[in-house]
């Protein structure tokens, strides 16, 4: 999936893996979200999730609407728990443009 979001100044692009019903699992308390939003829909959190350098991965809850946003998770795709409420984003490495 490609995302992309643009302005008069910039442009910026980036593929994500997505994971429907799934979220991440944390082996230690440092894989905290650094932001909490409520976006209207999961576009809403990819995008949020495109806007911020730092970001590394999201996590989408349909039912209640927010999303998380990491940016220290270490094996993205390793630490997965099904959760059918949940669909899990992460930037695959190396194709965000620019680089931030």
């Amino acid at each position: 999936m490609i995302i992309i979001q643009s302005t008069e100044e910039n442009m910026r692009s980036m593929k994500m893996f997505v994971s429907m019903n799934s979220k991440f699992q944390c082996a230690n308390t440092t894989c905290l979200p650094f932001i909490i939003i409520i976006p209207p829909n999961v576009l809403g959190c990819q995008v949020a999730c495109l806007m911020r350098s730092q970001c590394k991965a999201a996590t989408f809850y349909r039912s209640i609407m927010i999303c998380q946003l990491f940016n220290d998770i270490i094996d993205l795709n390793g630490n997965m728990l099904i959760d059918t409420d949940a669909t899990s984003m992460s930037v695959i490495s190396g194709t965000r443009f620019p680089s931030g």
